[in-house]
């Protein structure tokens, strides 16, 4: 992963600033707008997809007995959660039915004690269960964290370093609307297109990476 000081640095680089590339403690000028050139480029990408690969994670919560809720106060909730994959939720090792608390609002639900067969994702992220647990199960499940913002010196971006001239080259576009320079956007325009690309190849839901493959596979099925 890159260091937020190495990407200052790359961004000082990349559009000729003079002298040394700032640190990431700047509080004044053009160093300091490099500094938040980086913090804004590297986030933006981070928000770009809920489903990035780099933001996958997983996690696994004990039911309490007698309790139909587990949200964010209990100590074995992720704390770092954006997005539940549904379609992962298992309980004690079998499978588990989602529905989202938008879809069944307005039903009448079980408020007997057993094994939940179904979990309820409340819009606050939090589980309500059907029926309340009668005892400690064992719920898993994989989700995408919460993206981060850079800032201190020895933070590393979550975007893979093999990718990192999509942040580059995103900073060094802000960098050049500030100060109409339009040779820095073409060349930071086609950084980051060249690395956004790659990036969502690798880091998305993507079948054998096909998206940046050249030509295509095409399977011919007779009737």
């Amino acid at each position: 992963m890159s260091t937020f000081t190495a990407l200052v640095a790359a961004l000082h680089r990349e559009c000729g600033a003079a002298g040394t590339a700032p640190a990431v403690t700047a509080t004044a000028g053009q160093d300091l707008r490099l500094v938040k050139w980086i913090v804004e480029a590297d986030y933006i990408i981070q928000t770009m997809w809920t489903d990035w690969r780099f933001l996958w994670a997983q996690a696994s919560v004990p039911t309490i007995g007698s309790q139909a809720t587990l949200d964010s106060s209990d100590p074995s909730f992720p704390a770092d959660l954006n997005y539940w994959d549904y379609a992962t939720f298992m309980i004690d090792g079998d499978p588990l039915e989602v529905v989202e608390y938008f879809d069944i609002r307005g039903e009448v639900l079980d408020t007997n004690e057993g094994k939940p067969g179904r979990v309820i994702v409340m819009p606050d992220n939090s589980l309500k269960f059907e029926p309340v647990p009668d005892t400690v199960y064992t719920i898993t499940a994989d989700y995408y964290s919460t993206p981060v913002k850079l800032s201190s010196g020895s933070d590393t971006s979550a975007i893979p370093v093999e990718f990192e001239n999509a942040i580059i080259g995103r900073a060094l576009i802000l960098y050049a609307n500030y100060e109409n320079a339009e040779e820095a956007k073409i060349q930071g325009m086609e950084m980051y297109e060249e690395g956004k690309a790659r990036l969502e190849n690798s880091q998305l839901p993507n079948k054998q990476h096909s998206r940046y493959k050249q030509g295509a596979r095409i399977e011919v099925i007779a009737e």
